[in-house]
């Protein structure tokens, strides 16, 4: 009975020491851009450096980098309108149901059509592949890149910046 104890105190001591050992990845600036598109397409395990981590925790980690890539980089300029055109359309119904006249309606008719052609269709982030968007970047600046080293972070202010 002594040994179940001891043998129960000791797995429950180094589940908790190797809970403290784990680490992953936690800033744009340390991921590797390869590892980081991984991780947009649904791996999140590309996000572990070291130890074991529930789906729940990866999950919150890879939404505090989003949270992270948004803050520094923002949305493309295509989703910006695509905002914008939805915000409009609401507007304009919200006319149209108020007054129930011809000029509302063509005015909501209008906003729609907008919102139509302001509505993507793919992303463009995954339109062209990760290795030629590198090539185009190395060509721009004039030294070489490497995707497994690149940080996120730098990737995307070069591309920022030169794109």
């Amino acid at each position: 009975m002594r040994n179940n104890l001891l043998n129960t105190s000791k797995n429950f001591l180094s589940k908790l020491f190797l809970s403290k050992n784990k680490k992953a990845y936690d800033s744009l600036e340390e991921i590797p851009i390869a590892k980081w598109w991984s991780i947009c397409d649904g791996e999140f395990t590309k996000l572990i450096i070291d130890g074991s981590f529930t789906q729940l925790e990866l999950y919150n980690i890879y939404i505090k980098l989003l949270q992270d890539y948004y803050d520094a980089f923002g949305t493309t300029e295509q989703h910006s309108k695509f905002v914008d055109a939805r915000y409009e359309y609401a507007c304009k119904l919200a006319q149209y149901i108020q007054h129930q006249d011809g000029t509302s309606k063509m005015f909501l008719i209008m906003a729609k059509e907008d919102l139509k052609d302001a509505t993507p269709t793919k992303s463009n982030n995954k339109d062209i592949p990760l290795m030629e968007l590198i090539v185009n970047l190395e060509k721009s600046l004039g030294f070489s890149l490497d995707k497994n080293t690149l940080s996120t972070y730098k990737f995307y202010s070069y591309l920022k910046n030169n794109g």
